[in-house]
């Protein structure tokens, strides 16, 4: 398993190391312009132990996982819970559209070879919806308002906190349980208070939601499967 990074210096208002796996499994380490290589080098080694597990995880995927059909009785994911697709006979209503009965998906006889393209706008909404309402209700509960927020299509994080207090989640994230949801919106809103992962960043966390550890182990388990 090679362990080289890459390492890509910034000076526009990078303040903390940051860690990714490309999706052409290069190791990338983020780092603000003047950080000292020691400092770099010590925090990759910290993180040597998630990134094994992580590209295991990802060499493993696609024999887990088979290509998607959409077709009659596949299951898909919505808030934590997987529900089977049912392939209505044509019509107008149905064509080019997704809807969900609290019991099935349902699609139109016309669209499974559109069905990735159907249920990404759908999941997009939904997210869209979702998360604003639960970030509205976060934000007054904790007095912390981000300028903005956004879904992105993003693979490389589930929410993200700018330096100009601009908050994104990927809409993948509407597949996760409500709780899991939650706790990614919490750990973003709280990056408006801290921009860093301290203790004091996870104390600010814990006192929302005490068990975030148990979300957080739950996402870092289970995200790979939050997927079209």
């Amino acid at each position: 398993m090679d362990l080289s990074y890459t390492l890509l210096r910034s000076g526009k208002r990078r303040k903390t190391l940051c860690l990714q796996v490309a999706r052409d499994g290069r190791i990338v380490i983020r780092a603000p312009l003047f950080t000292p290589q020691d400092e770099i080098e010590k925090f990759f080694l910290n993180k040597l132990d998630w990134l094994r597990d992580r590209l295991r995880k990802r060499d493993r995927l696609p024999e887990e996982r088979s290509p998607r059909a959409f077709r009659e009785g596949e299951t898909f994911l919505f808030m934590g819970t997987a529900y089977p697709l049912r392939i209505e006979p044509a019509d107008s209503a149905l064509e080019g559209r997704l809807f969900f009965d609290s019991r099935h998906f349902v699609l139109g006889r016309s669209d499974p070879a559109r069905g990735r393209e159907i249920f990404t706008a759908w999941y997009e909404e939904q997210a869209r919806r979702h998360i604003g309402e639960r970030l509205e209700e976060f934000s007054r509960r904790l007095e912390l308002f981000p300028r903005s927020f956004r879904i992105t299509a993003a693979r490389s994080f589930w929410g993200s906190c700018s330096a100009a207090d601009r908050l994104a989640f990927n809409w993948r994230l509407i597949m996760a349980p409500c709780s899991v949801i939650d706790y990614v919106i919490v750990h973003e809103l709280q990056h408006l208070a801290e921009k860093n992962h301290s203790p004091a960043f996870w104390k600010r966390v814990a006192l929302v939601i005490p068990d975030y550890r148990d979300r957080k182990l739950w996402l870092r388990k289970n995200g790979s499967f939050l997927n079209l």
